[in-house]
């Protein structure tokens, strides 16, 4: 059997090397990437007939799936996984080794710096601008409600996301990160809706659950995540990855919170006038509520 083999680019992660080749794949070659997100990618430990049979596949099909993603066999594929895994799962207690910086004065603003300045240069060298597109359209389209939450930290991303968005447009909402407010959120999830969800290593259960059975509802999900890629990847529209590297023994959030701004801004271009009269609406709601030394009128523009 002759199988064109592609070249697998490098300071790429297994997760988004499968999510972008994901179109050239035939539906039971798709049928193994799904098994392997649901697994965490775990399923590729496994031998070509035992991962054939969790696909529901032939074990031909599941050495193709490996040599369309660039590798020469299974075996490759499965050392590729080996080399990715520890840092798909790493967590706090793992990364505080090396990635504490030392404590030498002004070198640890430069050790921030750089790493900070690196994550943001790779997160925007790495979007796809039709995806990126693809999610704003959905952000700026009034007739669909818009729900957003994620997990311990990157909750913080889903608030101030809502925090401006709500402010552009309705039917905005943040999920609680808690099990009863997000089972009770899905009372009001509905086929045209719209879930946002930031789910980062290590990824909680919970959050998969809450997806999936937003998915069953018919909602569109929109996935931002890490290199590695969210199991939500496989019943995810639309995904969009954020490096994580940080000094500390925790991924940084910095580029993360620069695509939500980035998101923000898009969303202002895209609406036009009507953000600015919502936000002028606003703004005549407040009056009285706010400390101000002197009061400033928004005039509208004509439209």
């Amino acid at each position: 059997m002759n199988v064109e083999t592609e070249i697998v680019p490098h300071e790429i992660t297994l997760g988004e090397l499968i999510q972008q080749r994901t179109d050239r794949l035939t539906p039971s070659e798709r049928r193994v990437a799904r098994v392997l997100f649901a697994t965490n990618l775990m399923a590729g430990f496994d031998t070509v007939a035992e991962l054939a049979e969790r696909a529901q596949v032939s074990g031909p099909t599941v050495v193709r799936f490996a040599t369309k993603l660039g590798y020469a066999g299974y075996p490759e594929f499965q050392k590729a996984l080996r080399h990715d895994l520890p840092d798909r799962i790493d967590s706090p207690l793992r990364l505080y080794a090396k990635s504490t910086p030392n404590p030498d004065g002004d070198e640890i603003l430069e050790t921030v710096r750089d790493a900070f300045v690196r994550g943001l240069e790779t997160t925007f060298a790495n979007l796809h601008p039709a995806e990126f597109s693809s999610v704003v359209a959905l952000l700026s389209d009034k007739r669909r409600p818009v729900w957003m939450t994620g997990c311990r930290f990157t909750q913080t991303c889903a608030e101030m996301l809502q925090a401006h968005l709500y402010q552009l447009r309705p039917h905005c909402h943040v999920i609680a990160h808690g099990p009863s407010g997000r089972a009770d959120a899905l009372l009001d999830v509905a086929r045209r809706d719209v879930l946002l969800i930031f789910d980062m290593r290590r990824y909680q259960k919970d959050t998969i659950a809450l997806t999936r059975a937003a998915k069953a509802r018919g909602a569109t999900i929109v996935l931002v995540t890490d290199p590695w890629l969210s199991p939500i990847a496989d019943i995810a529209d639309h995904v969009l990855t954020v490096d994580v590297e940080a000094p500390s023994p925790y991924d940084s959030m910095v580029p993360c919170v620069a695509l939500v701004e980035g998101l923000v801004a898009a969303v202002v271009a895209k609406m036009g006038k009507t953000t600015r009269r919502r936000i002028a609406h606003l703004e005549s709601l407040r009056e009285g509520y706010t400390w101000d030394d002197q009061a400033f009128s928004i005039e509208e523009e004509d439209t």
